[in-house]
């Protein structure tokens, strides 16, 4: 399974549609978003793929109400926040913004999921721990590091492509 990570993308309308242009022509198989979409009209763009694409919710987002309205219109959104594990295909894939550190860590220590993935810090980690994939794609907006970021993992590998943008 190819998954598309992004996160953080704090409205950049740009950046989430390059991101998306860029997984498509990856043909991912799915998109996370590890959250602080922020607006409703950012969550539009998600709506106009193709591509099964989850989300949670971030620190920042605002409208909550209407960003989950947003993506429930759309029968290839789906919004797992608060419960963060989806299974698919075999996998368990654990989606979260991930404001404490420690727990996905430990998350990952614990051996039970393929993918830990989360956001937040803005900041690209791309590590195993044991046999579970870290993953923090860092910021697709571009706004605190200067540098506009995604993950491509490849999950039956176990091996993360990092694109800056």
């Amino acid at each position: 399974m190819k998954i598309g990570l992004i996160g953080d993308s704090h409205d950049n309308l740009k950046n989430i549609e390059t991101a998306l242009s860029i997984l498509t022509a990856n043909k991912v198989d799915l998109i996370l978003h590890t959250g602080d979409i922020i607006s409703p009209f950012s969550a539009k763009l998600f709506t106009k793929i193709e591509i099964p694409s989850y989300f949670t919710f971030g620190n920042n987002d605002g409208e909550k109400l209407f960003l989950k309205e947003i993506l429930s219109s759309s029968k290839n959104c789906k919004l797992v926040w608060p419960k963060a594990l989806i299974e698919l295909k075999g996998y368990k894939i654990i989606l979260l913004h991930g404001e404490d550190e420690f727990l996905v860590e430990s998350l990952a220590e614990s051996n039970k999921y393929d993918l830990v993935a989360y956001g937040h810090w803005h900041k690209i980690v791309n590590k195993k721990v044991n046999n579970t994939l870290l993953i923090n794609p860092g910021e697709l907006c571009g706004y605190l590091t200067g540098k506009a970021s995604l993950a491509v993992i490849e999950l039956e590998k176990k091996e993360t492509e990092i694109i800056e943008i």
